[in-house]
């Protein structure tokens, strides 16, 4: 089910790919601060009558070398078969624009997050002919950011932190939709905000 956190976070990334800079030091991956980011189409559908989607694919133009696709997806927990989509996409996108791809998938959980860094492996009889290795953003290597001015001076890291851990248990007495209305608004405000591409 697709959810309105779900939409968000997703036109956050497609709206304000500065907060990859943030999200990409945080994982280890090597992002030049001139880089262009460009959405690019999420169809991923083939010509019978199956569709598939990306949440969001993004063309990441790094001012010190070679153009490559980020496809992102969110997940909310473990799905039996995810991996061979994932697989798809990856596959798909390279074939499609002639680009290398990198996979980030957003996590809500550790359990989650822990499954969703694989690898995954697409093969049989002992050979393995292609391996997806996904970069995970989540719980587990997104910090914790409650204070406003620490989320005012990296908000690029307070958007993808916040996304991660809104599945956090609300306060004893809080009503627990009461998280996800407040997530909603912080993507509201952001989404809202001077270039933001709305």
């Amino acid at each position: 089910m697709v959810t309105s956190a779900h939409e968000g976070m997703h036109r956050i990334f497609q709206e304000r790919p500065e907060i990859l800079e943030s999200v990409f030091e945080m994982l280890g991956v090597r992002l030049s601060a001139k880089a262009t980011v460009d959405a690019v189409t999420t169809d991923v559908t083939e010509t019978r009558p199956l569709e598939r989607r990306v949440d969001t694919v993004l063309r990441i133009g790094p001012s010190d070398g070679e153009d490559f696709l980020l496809a992102i997806e969110s997940q909310s927990g473990k799905v039996a078969g995810k991996e061979a989509s994932w697989a798809y996409y990856v596959a798909y996108l390279q074939a499609k624009f002639r680009l290398p791809v990198l996979l980030l998938v957003v996590c809500q959980d550790g359990p989650t997050a822990k499954w969703a860094a694989g690898p995954f492996d697409c093969g049989a009889r002992g050979w393995t002919a292609l391996r997806v290795y996904p970069l995970v953003a989540g719980p587990d290597n997104l910090p914790v950011i409650t204070d406003a001015r620490t989320a005012a001076k990296n908000l690029a890291l307070a958007v993808p932190s916040a996304l991660a851990h809104a599945t956090l248990r609300s306060p004893a007495g809080q009503d627990p939709s009461r998280r996800e209305m407040e997530s909603d608004h912080v993507l509201r405000q952001l989404l809202s905000r001077p270039g933001n591409g709305s």
